[in-house]
C-alpha cells in the first residue's frame, strides 16, 4: 500500500512541475524513507531499492516529456535488466535523493543510471536498461522518441556494461522467440 501512495505523490508532484529544457539532464528526486521500508536486518531490502529506481525512472519520465509521447501513442515501457551495487546499507529514518540520468540508448533500449544519495554520499548506484514497445508489441526505436524531444538523434558512447545488458537482453529474447516457434 506504502508503494501505491508513493507512487502518486511522485506522480501528480512531477506532473506539476514543467518539462525539463534538456531530457538529457539529471532529474532529481527526493524520497523519505519510511518506516515500512525496512526489513527485518533494520535495512531497506533490494526489492525496495529496485522500487526506488522505478520511482525515479517515473520522475525522469514525465519530467522530460516522454510521458506524454508513451500516453499518446499507446507505447509500453518495459525494464529489461537492472544491476545495483550498494556501497551502503540504507536506513531510516531520512531522506534519500535519487538522480535519474539517461546515459544513451540504442535501437529500442533506453540505459539509465540511478544514484541514490543520502545527504549527498552515494550509498548505491544502479543501471537500469528499458525499451519501449508500440500496441501489439512493436519495436519503436528511440533515435525518432530523441529528436521528437529535441535531442540528438545519435546516443551518445554507450558503456561496455549496458551493450553487454543490450546483448544479453537480445539473446534472451531470440532464445525465447525460437521456443515459441518449436512448440
Amino acid at each position: 500500500m506504502n508503494l501505491f501512495i508513493r507512487f502518486m505523490i511522485v506522480l501528480l508532484a512531477a506532473l506539476r512541475r514543467p518539462i525539463a529544457d534538456d531530457p538529457l539532464a539529471p532529474t532529481y528526486l527526493t524520497v523519505r524513507l519510511w518506516r515500512f521500508d525496512q526489513g527485518f536486518a533494520s535495512t531497506v531490502p533490494l526489492h525496495r531499492v529496485r522500487s526506488l529506481t522505478d520511482l525515479g525512472t517515473i520522475n525522469s519520465v514525465i519530467r522530460i516529456g516522454l510521458g506524454r509521447m508513451i500516453r499518446k501513442h499507446g507505447w509500453m515501457p518495459i525494464i529489461q535488466a537492472e544491476t545495483i551495487s550498494r556501497m551502503e546499507a540504507l536506513t531510516r529514518p531520512g531522506k534519500v535523493e535519487i538522480v535519474t540520468r539517461i546515459v544513451g540508448w540504442q535501437d529500442n533500449y533506453v540505459c539509465y543510471t540511478h544514484d541514490i544519495l543520502i545527504k549527498g554520499e552515494s550509498v548505491a548506484v544502479s543501471r537500469m536498461l528499458a525499451r519501449i514497445i508500440g500496441r501489439k508489441g512493436t519495436k519503436v526505436r528511440i533515435d525518432g522518441i530523441a529528436s521528437q524531444l529535441g535531442v540528438p538523434e545519435e546516443s551518445p558512447e554507450l558503456d561496455a556494461t549496458f551493450l553487454g545488458m543490450i546483448a544479453e537482453s537480445e539473446t534472451g529474447r531470440a532464445s525465447a522467440g525460437s521456443e515459441r516457434v518449436a512448440a
